[in-house]
């Protein structure tokens, strides 16, 4: 049992390396593609509720399951993982990854099994396994929360593993219950789209039971009894995925998943992909970080080609010696899985074609890194202390030293799919932990204080850590409108400021919600008048109105400001303005705010791409930006970075060290947090250094994110001042973040 789990160990491990080496209990996938947080909504809802959706207040988690589940979304693969998070009492975020991760290693001990009568050797099998678990595509998929691919793949190979055993010993009742157990959750997996596979398996075991039954006659035995009980088991397996599993399909009235058109006959749906997936991604090694891209050059091509043929000449290996040595789940595996995957990959768009490629990779590769184990095996003592009785090599024109120099030739297909891997490790997109830790705090300490909004693009809090809050995301889906002033409404992805937003709650503005759970940017506006700071964390800030409150009670909110610079000096008369329209019995209310400063860094490496628009620099490679500040006042400033950083983004203000980041990965239009210094007024020198950091580390690689502008937001808080209409001229040529009229 040594060498089988050591192999699972293993592929666990290649699963869960990006997460395993960062040291935080996080997942892969964030930023790239938000369907995770698609999941963890499911996963959260499924084990109470199964698809209902009675009784849940609007939401963009609410949006989240009705639209989906409602539809017939099938919630097999989020089971599991809501059964861990009941017996571990971990966020299922923080078990999402090792979900992937094992399953990928259930998978290799499948493997294991199917490739034994090929592969004798205990050794070479589980190295063999190891490889053929971890094609380029799932692993892929995988780091970007690609659950269902891998659920399929691996109920897949048992499936494929159990239906062997109908043919193999169709008499035992046992024999019938893991094919069952796997097809019904197949079905409870992909629903109506697990079909394919699962016919194409079928098929497959019943042209081995043909076989078997020609075979036997053919040898002048008795087959009607064979014929008979094969018959029955058959029936019965097929009875018992149909009685198990079709109830989950039809559990919401419908036979197939939400937008199902989009996914089988929009060609033109390519979801988060960049290009439909190419055949040739099939065979498994694709030595490029990021799967959705070619090969970057000419070499890499050619290398590429090289490596996709060795494993198709591999695999060719591996059939004629499972054919030769009897290897029926092997094959049923690789050509059953091929034919299912082919023909979802037929119907599909290209975003399902990539689906259905990422989900038959292993079945072939395990063929291919079979073929490879059977030729560096021959003649080895585990091959020829099985030989006798049986037939002699497939390969017998080749002599024992040929096959093993045939073997180390293709020994470039594992080296491959390794450094595709590693690759891919190296390019992975890690969630921010601590903030997302944050998310969760909030979620659990508010929980029932609701609605609430966020202004952030953000679905893993709207959709997950703060479902308990009823929150909904301005940009994400959602119920409600959430209008901007301009008249439109936040693009997905996007951030508003909630001064551009409006606030009538007559419109499905702000007011409509009692809590905020507001990004902390040096961009944020104070929030509107009614609402009071109650938390306030590294990351977020959650703010509260008064449950009772009147919403008739604002009469004008008149924000100032631009784009990186939340406030600004008005004109009198507008302040006069504002005081008119509070008269006779109302009152104006002022957010006092000291400016921020932006620095400007006019120096950069030559590789490094300025983005003037947004003010930031695309880091191609490790150097550092400097510029100046023009500090406005003497005092305490926070330093803020606007974008991402894959590497580590350090800053010196002055001379002094401003504190340095790591790995955080943001949305649109958001900051990483640095520390705060002691500033004193006047023009001071900026350095900005941008540092990949070692090639070991995960989550370092790839395009790199644009990072800037340097922002100095003033540390004390905005205040707060009130004055009746008349006083209200104290106000003018004050830095104001807003102005209100309220009643």
């Amino acid at each position: 049992m040594t060498w089988p789990i050591l192999a699972a160990v293993g592929v666990f491990f290649v699963f869960g390396a990006p997460v395993i080496l960062s040291g935080s209990a996080t997942f892969a996938g964030y930023v790239k593609l938000d369907d995770t947080s698609t999941w963890l909504a499911f996963t959260d809802h499924v084990l109470a509720y199964g698809h209902s959706v009675d009784g849940l207040a609007p939401s963009s988690y609410e949006a989240t399951v009705q639209i989906n589940l409602e539809a017939g979304y099938p919630l097999g693969a989020f089971i599991p993982l809501g059964v861990g998070h009941e017996l571990t009492g971990q966020d299922s975020a923080w078990l999402f990854q090792p979900y992937l991760s094992l399953m990928a290693a259930l998978m290799a001990l499948v493997f294991f099994e199917l490739a034994s009568p090929v592969v004798r050797d205990h050794r070479l099998r589980a190295a063999a396994v190891f490889i053929a678990a971890q094609p380029a595509l799932l692993v892929g998929y995988a780091f970007w929360g690609g659950i269902k691919e891998i659920a399929t793949a691996l109920l897949v190979s048992i499936l494929a593993a159990g239906a062997v055993g109908l043919v193999r010993e169709p008499g035992p009742r046992s024999a019938v219950v893991v094919p069952i157990l796997a097809g019904s959750a197949l079905i409870g997996v992909m629903g109506a789209g697990g079909l394919p596979w699962l016919g194409a398996i079928m098929l497959g075991t019943a042209v081995l039971m043909a076989g078997t039954v020609w075979h036997r006659s053919k040898a002048v035995e008795e087959v009607s009894g064979l014929v008979k009980t094969m018959l029955i088991g058959g029936a019965i397996a097929l009875v018992g995925v149909l009685a198990i599993g079709l109830p989950t399909v039809f559990a919401a009235g419908q036979l197939f998943s939400p937008n199902q058109d989009a996914l089988t006959r929009a060609s033109e749906e390519m979801g988060n992909l960049t290009r439909p997936l190419s055949l040739a991604q099939y065979p498994g090694p694709w030595p490029v970080g990021d799967f959705r891209l070619e090969p970057a050059s000419s070499l890499a091509s050619l290398l590429t080609s090289i490596l996709v043929f060795a494993t198709v000449l591999a695999a060719g290996f591996g059939l004629v010696a499972a054919v030769t040595r009897r290897a029926w789940g092997l094959l049923l595996l690789t050509l059953g899985t091929g034919l299912g995957s082919f023909l979802v990959w037929y119907v599909g768009s290209p975003w399902v074609q990539g689906k259905a490629l990422a989900t038959g990779a292993a079945s072939f590769l395990v063929l291919a890194m079979a073929g490879i184990g059977y030729l560096l095996g021959a003649g080895s003592k585990a091959e020829l202390e099985t030989e006798s009785g049986e037939k002699s090599s497939p390969f017998a024109g080749i002599s024992t030293n040929g096959l093993k120099a045939i073997g180390a030739v293709l020994l470039i297909v594992p080296c491959g799919v390794l450094v595709s891997s590693a690759l891919a490790y190296h390019e992975s997109w890690l969630a921010p932990k601590a903030q997302l830790g944050e998310l969760s705090e909030i979620g659990q300490e508010f929980k029932g204080e609701g609605p609430a909004l966020m202004t952030e693009y953000q679905a893993y809090g709207v959709r997950h850590f703060l479902r308990l809050l009823d929150a909904e995301g301005a940009s994400e889906l959602r119920r409600r409108v959430i209008p901007r002033l301009d008249g439109a409404e936040t693009e997905k992805g996007a951030w508003s400021d909630t001064d551009e937003l409006v606030l009538d709650p007559a419109q499905e503005g702000v007011l409509t919600y009692r809590t905020l759970v507001l990004r902390r940017n040096p961009r944020q506006s104070r929030p509107p008048s009614p609402y009071e700071l109650v938390w306030q964390g590294d990351y977020y800030e959650v703010w509260q109105r008064d449950p009772d409150y009147d919403s008739a009670n604002p009469i004008v909110h008149r924000p100032f400001g631009g784009v990186y610079q939340p406030t600004a000096v008005p004109n009198c008369a507008v302040v006069q303005n504002v005081a008119i329209q509070a008269q006779p019995d109302g009152e104006v209310v002022a957010a006092v705010r000291r400016p921020n400063a932006i620095a400007d860094l006019p120096e950069y490496p030559s590789d490094w791409v300025p983005d003037p628009v947004n003010l930031t620099l695309t880091p191609l490679s490790d150097g550092t930006a400097s510029g100046s500040v023009e500090v406005p006042e003497s005092g305490r400033y926070q330093v803020w970075v606007g974008g991402s950083a894959r590497g580590q983004v350090s800053v010196e203000i002055g001379g002094q060290d401003a504190g340095s980041a790591r790995g955080l990965l943001n949305n649109n239009a958001q900051f990483i947090k640095l520390d705060e210094l002691d500033l004193e007024a006047g023009s001071l020198s900026v350095a900005m250094t941008y540092e990949r950091g070692s090639i070991l580390r995960p989550a370092t690689g790839g395009y790199p994110f644009g990072i800037g502008p340097v922002v100095l937001e003033p540390v004390e808080s905005t205040t707060i001042v009130r004055s009746s209409p008349a006083n209200a001229q104290k106000l003018c040529g004050q830095s104001l973040d807003w102005i209100e009229a309220v009643r």
